[in-house]
């Protein structure tokens, strides 16, 4: 059986950034307290993909660390570290001719040997910048945009 995931009750969450439901719905700012924000930022990296063979190859120094013992779960270093440090946990889904012909950059620094692909573009850059992966991912990536961007 796996880990069942626990998030404590709506109301406890808004207890805790001290607001009311109806602000919760309106488009205001809050503070919040940073231990709550590491707390729900691990929660998004549970639920992210995790290859610990693509984690271990695409990170050498917890590589290093897990072959020492220092690291003995590797799913659980990302979710409480390796996310917050902008690593990926598993190799993400890129459709190559989408990518490619959606930036005009992807093509010509593939053929100049710049990049080894468009997944190895975007995981070395541009999925910080924002950019669409995949086509099923653009509504996706667009919601979180247009959330970000205010």
């Amino acid at each position: 059986m796996s880990e069942q995931l626990y998030v404590p009750h709506i109301e406890v969450l808004l207890h805790a950034l001290r607001i009311s439901p109806e602000r919760l719905a309106s488009r205001s700012k809050v503070a919040i307290d940073t231990r709550l924000l590491r707390a729900l930022l691990q929660q998004l990296a549970a639920a992210m993909p995790f290859d610990p063979a693509y984690y271990l190859a695409e990170n050498d120094d917890i590589r290093t660390a897990h072959t020492a013992g220092q690291i003995p779960d590797l799913r659980r270093h990302f979710i409480e570290s390796g996310f917050l440090e902008g690593r990926f946990g598993a190799l993400p889904k890129v459709d190559e001719a989408y990518y490619a012909a959606t930036y005009k950059d992807i093509a010509p620094a593939i053929r100049r040997g710049d990049i080894a692909s468009g997944a190895d573009h975007y995981v070395r850059s541009r999925a910080a910048e924002g950019r669409v992966p995949h086509p099923d991912l653009r509504p996706q990536v667009e919601r979180w945009a247009s959330i970000l961007g205010d």
